[in-house]
């Protein structure tokens, strides 16, 4: 084979090759352009967004969820009365209300009263609260035949004004147990008697709102017996002067059960314008009770004495 045929068979294969080369490209520009003409732009209108969330007016509707109403069984009336009952019988001087508490409905009526020296014999007015309290849980204590008043607060006015000398008055500065008509006098000799502070027996007999309110409510009953619960120390006083023979059997009554001093200690105090004097003078058999000191209630002692109180009776 000469040179010249060579080469030309060299320069022609050159040639295919470019052709084949330029075809490719040509062929790849196209495919690459058409592929870029068929891409959607990335616009705000139509980039993906997070996922979106409502709004309140997109809301969807809470479901509603009916609940039928629940059965209610009927509670039957209790077939057992309310035993305790509050009456207003008066006011004092200030017109704070006089409190008695009835407990039962029998025909054999028996009275508590306690506060007649107000705030500075105050733990006689926690005693007749909490038999009070007492009565209410165990009503069942009253005997059937039985109607038992308390009157926690006699002297309402001292209660609220001092726990101390100055609360024993009403708000006259009248000593309520020096006021009922019995044995009655303005002034008694001081000696021996509670003598701390001024205080008077009032400008007559019951002159007092309290005295009266007191008075009138035992007049409107027939009282078996009473209780005036008092502080503190000199022991278990029967009513009358001299004392009357029911007053007496009920004072050994209540002595036999309690260490309340019995015959009470006498103190040489001349004793005017009592309460159980005059509940006495009544027909009444009525002691004063003292409490062994001015803070102690002696609730335990005194839940002895209810006892021997509702059973006791006394015929002449």
């Amino acid at each position: 084979m000469s040179t010249r045929k060579f080469l030309s068979r060299i320069v022609l294969l050159l040639w295919i090759t470019s052709l084949i080369i330029a075809g490719g490209l040509a062929l790849f520009t196209l495919s690459k352009t058409d592929l870029l003409s068929r891409e959607i732009p990335l616009t705000p209108s139509n980039t993906p967004s997070k996922t979106p969330q409502p709004s309140a007016t997109m809301s969807p509707p809470t479901p509603t969820i009916t609940v039928p109403p629940p059965t209610l069984t009927p509670i039957p009336p209790s077939s057992t009365p309310e035993i305790q009952q509050l009456q207003v019988i008066g006011s004092s001087v200030a017109g704070r209300p006089l409190e008695v508490y009835q407990f039962g409905n029998g025909p054999v009526e028996k009275f508590i009263v306690a506060g007649i020296h107000g705030g500075y014999e105050w733990n006689t007015i926690e005693l007749a609260d909490k038999l009070i309290d007492f009565l209410n849980n165990f009503p069942e204590v009253i005997p059937p035949d039985h109607t038992l008043y308390i009157l926690r607060a006699l002297t309402p006015d001292g209660l609220a004004r001092s726990s101390g000398f100055g609360g024993r008055a009403n708000e006259n500065n009248v000593d309520i147990n020096r006021n009922f008509p019995s044995n009655w006098q303005a002034e008694w000799p001081r000696a021996g008697c509670w003598d701390y502070i001024p205080i008077s027996g009032g400008k007559a007999a019951a002159s007092e709102p309290e005295t009266r309110a007191l008075m009138a409510f035992i007049q409107a009953h027939d009282f078996q017996a009473l209780i005036s619960y008092h502080s503190a120390a000199l022991g278990i006083f029967p009513g009358g002067q001299p004392p009357d023979a029911g007053s007496l059997s009920l004072a050994e009554a209540v002595a036999a059960v309690s260490d309340y001093p019995y015959p009470p200690i006498d103190a040489g105090c001349v004793y005017t314008g009592q309460f159980v004097d005059w509940s006495s003078d009544q027909g009444i058999p009525a002691i004063d009770i003292e409490l062994t000191n001015h803070q102690d209630s002696d609730f335990e002692e005194n839940l002895k004495i209810l006892k021997v109180f509702l059973d006791w009776s006394y015929s002449e």
